[in-house]
């Protein structure tokens, strides 16, 4: 139990063993918890004790007052004393059980910036909300309720049934005569559970996926004039969810009822046994009562119990979702800083392929020189991004060697070249923070003259003071309070902050209406001066006069030249900006 770990995907650890895994540095304490649930449990069987000595005293007329008052004050503090232990147990596994949650959590957080960029790009949104929120959220009740008192559901009922034994194992049998039945019951409300809770977990997922979707669609959606009932996936998904819960629940119900008709019918057996022994004398009458009278207190317990193979499926089948996460591949980075020369990225020979599909760059080769502007250009779908995300470190290459600092980019620490690498993309995102905080992403110890001074090199301070709370105004859930140019200007801010020795852009101007496009550029130009650039760029006009052109065709580089020379050299560069320049033109005459 103690060996289990998520990044050994050549095993597959009980439910137990993972939930361990993240309640390790709470184990002992979370031993003492069920030894405490387990205790309250056994104090909590002296009423039904004292009711039986009561009874009896009573009706063979030996009970005096003085008897039945020590009598009832026993059942009391019995009762009070198992209040205390259980409530002392149940806070303390809810302690335990908040801090693993946090655990898990934090853990798939970290996980996030360590797989490759592919891994979060082609799982769906709604799969993270699952695993973060709902999947976390179940397992709650699984760690402060159900750790603990499983143990103590199986310890009092076994304890209480000793006790029956002991005075006579005839009771005995009697008493626990209903449980095989209610048994029988409980495998036929089990029958194909795997296979029903498998399809469950993926109709909720899919249906918090789609919804997912939906809401971030709504927009589409409502422009033509679509509703939730006729947007096809998301009826579908919420239609299986409902289909397959209640189908589940159906065929359930009748065994679950007649589980719980069964087996706390103890008397159905015990009590015309004990009768009849009673009436030759085989036991006694305070025998008797105590007989008919310990099985009541134990049949919450089992029918907790019976429910605790559900309860593990469920909760297994949303550990087995952290699980896998954790267990995913890793982006293979040392931890010690390395030296490096100042020469800036080469590619050599590279090939990459996104997961197992088709391969998407064919031996890529190129090189940038210190304190020059290489632009990448080529047709939608030719490698341009991926070789942008390549020299960002997200991916890893398939083949072929990557280096930047004339070390390979695996070799490095990605903290450390992120330290010089700046990367610009054309989807700008901003956290539901102030302006302030969104800039200084790019450098946290920065002060705010410093804060402020990127955004006026990045053109952007002029909005923000516009701004009702200025640098303290919140940019809305990922910065929707915000135009598409401010949003851009923002992350130039942020780059421009950062101060790296090289500045990636990523088609950054790509969503820019022309009046935004005018003030990114000119913020691009105080972000680049006397760095290295690599820009992806889809206006030629904006990159005629780089240092180096990279032209990309199906995954490979075309050409690689001057402006001038590919256009006299490269058709399909000639094409682009023939098509490139026409389109201006038709742009003029139309304004």
């Amino acid at each position: 139990m103690g060996n289990a770990n998520p990044e050994d995907r050549s095993a597959r650890p009980s439910a137990f063993a993972k939930l361990f895994y993240f309640m390790r540095p709470d184990k002992g304490r979370m031993i003492l918890s069920l030894a405490m649930a387990c205790i309250g449990e056994t104090l909590g069987m002296v009423p039904y004790i004292v009711i039986a000595v009561l009874a009896a005293g009573l009706l063979e007329g030996t009970l005096s007052l003085d008897e039945a008052v020590w009598l009832a004050a026993a059942a009391a503090l019995g009762q009070v004393a198992k209040f205390l232990f259980t409530w002392r147990s149940s806070m303390m596994s809810h302690g335990i059980a908040f801090k693993a949650l946090r655990t898990m959590r934090e853990r798939m957080a970290e996980k996030m910036a360590r797989v490759p960029m592919g891994t979060i790009v082609d799982t769906p949104t709604g799969a993270f909300k699952n695993r973060f929120v709902d999947n976390v959220n179940q397992l709650e009740d699984a760690i402060a309720h159900f750790m603990p008192e499983l143990p103590s559901n199986v310890f009092a009922p076994v304890l209480a049934m000793a006790i029956v034994f002991a005075v006579d194992w005839r009771m005995g049998l009697a008493g626990i005569a209903t449980i095989p039945l209610g048994a029988l019951f409980y495998l036929g409300m089990m029958r194909g559970y795997k296979a029903k809770m498998a399809r469950y977990m993926a109709s909720e997922q899919k249906m918090n996926s789609t919804l997912v979707e939906y809401v971030n669609g709504i927009q589409v959606i409502k422009a033509f004039g679509r509703s939730a009932s006729s947007y096809g996936s998301f009826s579908e998904a919420v239609a299986d969810y409902h289909d397959s819960t209640l189908a589940w629940f159906r065929q359930s119900w009748v065994w679950l009822a007649l589980v719980r008709a069964v087996v706390p019918c103890t008397l159905l057996f015990s009590l015309p046994l004990g009768v009849w022994l009673l009436s030759i004398g085989e036991i006694s009458l305070p025998e008797f009562m105590v007989c008919i009278t310990i099985p009541l207190c134990f049949i919450g317990g089992v029918l907790k119990f019976a429910q605790a193979a559900g309860q593990i499926s469920r909760m297994d089948a949303c550990l087995n979702a952290i699980w896998d996460f954790l267990g995913l591949p890793e982006l293979s980075r040392p931890t010690e800083r390395v030296e490096l020369s100042g020469e800036p990225f080469s590619f050599e020979d590279v090939s990459f392929s996104y997961h197992e599909g088709a391969e998407v760059l064919h031996g890529v080769s190129l090189r940038t020189d210190p304190g020059t502007m290489t632009a990448i250009v080529g047709p939608s779908g030719s490698g341009k991004s991926t070789v942008a995300k390549l020299m960002a470190g997200f991916w890893d290459a398939s083949g072929g060697t990557v280096r930047y600092g004339g070390r390979d980019v695996r070799d490095i620490p990605f903290e450390q070249l992120m330290e010089h690498v700046s990367y610009v993309a054309q989807n700008t995102f901003l956290f539901d923070a102030t302006i302030a905080d969104n800039i200084r992403l790019g450098r946290p110890d920065a002060t705010d003259a410093e804060v402020e001074r990127a955004a006026r090199a990045a053109g952007a301070h002029g909005f923000i003071e516009r701004l009702p709370l200025g640098y303290d105004t919140p940019a809305g859930e990922a910065g929707a309070r915000l135009s598409g140019g401010e949003r851009q200007r923002i992350t130039i801010a942020r780059a421009i902050l950062k101060d790296a020795d090289v500045v990636i852009l990523d088609e950054a101007t790509a969503y820019a209406d022309p009046e935004s496009e005018a003030a990114v550029q000119r913020a691009i130009e105080k972000l680049v001066a006397g760095k290295t650039l690599v820009t992806i760029a889809h206006r030629l006009s904006t990159v005629a006069s780089a240092d180096q052109i990279v032209v990309m065709e199906a995954g490979r580089v075309a050409a690689c030249g001057k402006h001038e020379d590919l256009l006299a050299s490269c058709p399909l560069y000639a094409r682009m900006w023939a098509e490139h320049t026409g389109s201006l033109s038709d742009d003029s005459e139309e304004g």
